[in-house]
């Protein structure tokens, strides 16, 4: 028992030692294994930062021209036809060699009331108050009431060239889809794309907080990308026939995400000197002017908010040039090797300013206010001729009337375009401007101010820049049937597509044998200043070989009694009629489909197509849409595809 109790401490610490030499191995071990590691990554090549980045721009570049490629069939198509070159390019003059007059006088501009009208086969009486629209024998208007100085087959009628979404309708139905206004899911995807690689790339074996350089190289090589898709002219938009104010979702998104990272970028080199001293020993000329160029990044992002780019655009527009230069300026002071991507920004955004120069016009407008639509309509006669339909320009009125502290001239807004270039009348180039804010409201007290001039007209010196937008490398005379639909202000759209495919037809320029045309408004009073321009169309289209049918529809509750305030449309021309509620657009698009394989037993011509047109809020783009996906696909084939094309306010 004594010789165990002796023995016990010996065992206790042959045991202790045993623990402690197998620990300083394992540490060995693990000293051994991370000097291993150490050189391994210290023998390992380092990932070329300026090589990565060039890769992911040649990726992105290779993207576009796949994108390029798949338009340049359509595009080819539209270009085949000489004039086509130089349509929706520049704005001009030119002299219309084939004025267009009515055998009876008749004269649109004067008529105020329908019931000052005698002539019973122009006009018919219609129950305002029916959900349905005309028959198709209501469209039968006598072309005996129309003379046209015109040669018909004049001119040959463009190549049909089928979109991919008439070609490939399953895949445009998944893909068109929306996942939230304005946002399809197609647009989504390629959102979310761009997204993973330029995220993979930033990060792809990068320590924060040891060496965040990547995570402002990666933005810097951006930033031709986001300028070419902000500028107006843009090269990108024209060769894919997509205007800028449709590419200007992706310029944001990558405007944005460039923001982010170089936030990021910031924020890690501001830690890791946090760390190793203070932030302030550490500002050399080239951090300051990083610390520049990163306010300059920010100021664009916080100052483009949708709520506060609507509601304070000029100071939205100034601050973008004033800090867009700021961060041109201060990027190559920050780092030299950024100098390449400057340049190319620069460029692009100088060639943009030089076409925008040499596409702008400064002349003579008429403008007179039209308190039903409570509208502004003006009337630029020196430009006739430059602009396709669906296209708009930016116009600023030089005049101190136009407000703002006496610097109301200085704003530029968007309008569609609502008149067609060579137009046989001599009002020229029209804009439709619609009451919405501090502008445009100015805009209309000044031409109300004309009210007792000879007219009602008054001349201002405007500003015109474009044209801009618009179909694209679409012809829309190419379809052979075509249903537009306008909400509010969105006729603008509307009237100068319908001009210009009736003004075609009238020349033997287009395939397009049925047209509907369905306006929504709130007030039915706004229709009657618009009788006039519908009951031109109307006459003139069996001429074009059109059958054309207009609904105007009305969505707010009357306050009066019904018949007061539709007593003035007791009485509308054949193919015009009036309803009280929303249109019912796919029983519409139904009939226009009907109407166009209808009319494929008078043209040896196999059809080809029907597009649809829509211009207005989004919630009504979304709606077209969703009639537009609701149409079979044995319908599809039957009249040759259906396309959809949207011009949305908002953008």
């Amino acid at each position: 028992m004594p010789f165990l109790v002796e023995r016990a401490p010996s065992v206790a610490a042959a045991a202790a030692k045993s623990a402690a030499t197998t620990a300083a191995a394992t540490v060995a071990s693990a000293a051994a294994k991370a000097t291993a590691t150490a050189k391994a990554a210290a023998a390992a090549p380092a990932i070329n930062q300026a090589m990565l980045v060039y890769r992911l721009d040649i990726g992105l570049i290779c993207f576009a021209g796949l994108i390029i490629l798949f338009a340049l069939p359509r595009m080819l198509a539209r270009l085949s036809r000489l004039s086509a070159w130089a349509e929706g390019t520049i704005f001009r003059r030119v002299t219309i060699a084939s004025p267009l007059y009515f055998s009876k006088h008749f004269d649109p501009s004067k008529f105020v009331s329908t019931d000052e009208i005698n002539a019973e086969k122009d006009f018919v009486n219609v129950d305002v108050t029916s959900s349905e629209t005309h028959s198709d024998t209501a469209v039968n208007w006598s072309t005996s009431t129309l003379n046209v100085d015109a040669v018909n087959g004049s001119s040959s009628p463009p190549v049909y060239m089928p979109s991919w979404s008439t070609l490939f309708p399953w895949a445009n139905f998944i893909l068109s889809s929306k996942v939230r206004p304005g946002y399809s899911l197609g647009y989504c995807i390629i959102l979310l794309a761009y997204t993973a690689v330029v995220s993979y790339v930033s990060l792809v074996d990068v320590d924060l907080f040891t060496s965040p350089s990547r995570l402002g190289w990666v933005p810097t090589s951006q930033i031709p990308i986001i300028f070419i898709l902000a500028t107006k002219n843009n090269v990108l938009g024209t060769l894919i026939g997509m205007g800028y104010e449709k590419l200007n979702v992706f310029h944001r998104w990558a405007g944005r995400f460039a923001v982010l990272l170089v936030d990021l970028h910031a924020l890690a080199y501001f830690a890791k000197w946090a760390q190793t001293g203070t932030i302030a020993s550490h500002m050399e000329p080239y951090v300051i002017w990083g610390c520049i160029a990163l306010g300059g990044m920010n100021i664009l992002y916080l100052l483009s908010f949708t709520a506060l780019r609507q509601t304070y655009y000029q100071l939205f527009y100034v601050s973008h040039i004033v800090a867009a230069v700021v961060v041109l300026v201060a990027v190559p002071y920050h780092e030299a090797g950024s100098i390449p991507y400057i340049i190319a920004a620069g460029a692009l955004y100088g060639f943009d300013r030089l076409l925008r120069l040499i596409r702008t016009r400064v002349t003579t407008a008429h403008i007179r206010a039209m308190p039903e639509l409570g509208t502004t309509r003006v009337e630029v006669p020196s430009i006739n001729a430059g602009w396709r339909a669906g296209q708009h320009v930016r116009l600023r009125v030089l005049s101190m009337g136009m407000g703002g502290w006496g610097f109301g001239w200085t704003e530029s807004h968007p309008f569609t375009i609502a008149s067609v270039e060579k137009s046989r009348g001599e009002e020229g180039l029209v804009l439709m401007v619609k009451k919405a804010g501090d502008w445009t409201n100015k805009l209309f007290e000044l031409a109300q101010k004309s009210e007792y001039r000879d007219g009602g007209e008054r001349k201002v010196r405007v500003m015109i820049q474009g044209p801009y937008g618009g179909p694209g490398h679409a012809s829309v005379a190419s379809f052979s049937g075509a249903m537009f639909v306008a909400g509010g202000s969105g006729i603008t759209y509307a009237l100068s597509t319908l001009q210009e495919l009736v003004q075609k037809g009238m020349d033997g320029g287009s395939r397009v044998r049925a047209i509907d045309l369905a306006w929504s408004m709130t007030d039915p009073a706004g229709l009657k200043p618009m009788i006039p321009t519908f009951a031109a169309l109307l006459a003139q289209a069996p001429s074009a070989g059109i059958n054309l049918r207009i609904s105007v529809s009305y969505t707010r509750a009357l306050v009066v009694p019904e018949a007061d305030a539709l007593k003035d449309f007791q009485r509308l021309p054949l193919g015009l009629s009036i309803v009280a509620g929303r249109p019912r657009l796919p029983k519409m698009l139904d009939e226009v489909i009907d109407r166009t394989c209808n009319a494929k037993g008078m043209n040896s011509d196999s059809l080809s197509g029907v597009v649809v047109g829509v211009c207005g809020p989004p919630a009504l783009g979304d709606t077209v849409a969703r009639a537009v996906r609701r149409v079979g696909g044995d319908r599809r084939r039957a009249v040759g595809g259906v396309e959809l094309h949207e011009e949305i306010f908002g953008w």
